[in-house]
């Protein structure tokens, strides 16, 4: 039986190798997927991990993302 697989949208945390904090927005199956898409798409060296925040659903609406998208949606988060 074949799985079929939803695509959702998740945002994810990203540390830079200078500390800073980022947020970028995925469309994957799963949170985990959202974090391979968008460790595929930033430097070398810098982490990725599931965000705690969500968006609500007419922001995700808004956004029209297809799977395997990634964007950044915030310049700096700075960390204390």
């Amino acid at each position: 039986m074949a799985r079929s697989f939803e695509t959702g949208v998740y945002l994810v945390r990203v540390l830079t190798d200078d500390r800073t904090n980022r947020l970028w927005v995925a469309a994957g199956s799963s949170p985990e997927d959202a974090v391979d898409l968008v460790l595929n798409a930033i430097p070398e060296g810098w982490s990725a991990s599931p965000a705690l925040e969500q968006l609500p659903p007419a922001d995700i609406d808004g956004l029209n993302l297809k799977q395997g998208e990634v964007h950044e949606i915030t310049r700096t988060i700075r960390m204390c």
